[in-house]
């Protein structure tokens, strides 16, 4: 098992830490959203987060290699049996497989309001990166979505 610790090395743009600060994945119970978030960001893959933000749509999880998720459970579908580790209230969760990177907590539930101030650090680290304003409209879709 490898431990994952986002790095800029080879002309990758790093915005976890200007997102989220220092990285402890031995003890961090949040890393898995940061984890997944990072990926998300460095992969370009806004759209589909502002799809899967909003509640009811047809997407419900986005997955990466190797083995992470972020999935989105509506209110309605709280009390199915599909959901049934899920704590009550919770909307998202961020999962991260530990054959694939070993994290300390690899999975992290959170409400509609947590998972949005994440979001918001990560898309506001991502802006400030993107000089030219590449993502700037996915941004604004994604920011769209969370209101």
């Amino acid at each position: 098992m490898a431990t994952f610790i986002p790095s800029s090395e080879e002309g990758n743009m790093n915005y976890f830490e200007a997102a989220f600060g220092d990285f402890a994945p031995h003890r961090d119970e949040d890393a898995a959203i940061k984890f997944v978030l990072n990926v998300i960001m460095l992969d370009n893959r806004l759209d589909e987060l502002a799809e899967l933000i909003v509640a009811g749509n047809s997407l419900g999880a986005i997955e990466g290699e190797p083995g992470w998720t972020l999935e989105r459970r509506d209110e309605q579908d709280e009390g199915k049996a599909c959901y049934g580790r899920w704590p009550s209230g919770a909307r998202f969760r961020a999962y991260v497989d530990p054959q694939g990177y070993e994290l300390a907590h690899p999975e992290f539930f959170m409400a509609r309001d947590v998972i949005a101030r994440y979001l918001s650090q990560a898309m506001d680290a991502y802006a400030a990166a993107d000089v030219a304003g590449e993502h700037a409209s996915a941004l604004g879709r994604v920011r769209a979505a969370l209101s």
